[in-house]
């Protein structure tokens, strides 16, 4: 089991954020789609971290999404929600979740990455349209945009996770 290194973690963040900043109105597909691919970073942190470690690292992460995006609170609370079941959702998924220390497409494999990554992408999106919608008026749009959304954010988290995982992991 390797150990979790902080300044690593905090490192990958502020890469990810000024990476994410720049492009989150930018970074749309046909209105729709939107790639909140930060969410990536949160989800993949490793598996021993504690759930109030994993809350605060959430709520930091979307809070400085909030105060450049001029959202208040709606990235946090999101982030915050999700990963509050984010370690119960991986031994849902996972079998081997109390093995596995860093999560990437490697150690959980592509199809259970995808599993365990969707529906959690899922939640973080609905409940960001949700908010920012003012309710549950106009439910047919702010379903499609959490639909496309995901879907979207999901795949550029795959792809940025599939680049950066060293080959002999991925297997």
């Amino acid at each position: 089991m390797t150990r979790v290194s902080i300044k690593e973690q905090i490192l990958n963040l502020i890469l990810l954020l000024l990476v994410q900043l720049p492009l989150v109105h930018r970074i749309t597909l046909f209105d729709k789609a939107f790639g909140f691919f930060y969410v990536g970073f949160l989800l993949l942190l490793p598996r021993t971290l504690s759930r109030s470690y994993l809350m605060l690292i959430g709520f930091l992460a979307g809070l400085l999404i909030d105060v450049f995006t001029n959202t208040p609170g709606i990235h946090a609370s999101a982030s915050v929600a999700v990963m509050f079941g984010r370690n119960f959702w991986l031994q849902v998924v996972n079998d081997d979740s109390r093995e596995l220390t860093n999560l990437n497409v490697g150690t959980l494999k592509k199809s259970g990455f995808l599993y365990f990554i969707f529906p959690l992408v899922f939640i973080h999106h609905f409940l960001i349209f949700v908010i920012e919608n003012g309710g549950f008026h106009l439910f047919g749009m702010v379903l499609s945009k959490v639909v496309f959304s995901a879907i979207f954010s999901t795949a550029i988290i795959f792809v940025i996770n599939f680049i950066i995982t060293p080959t002999r992991r991925r297997a």
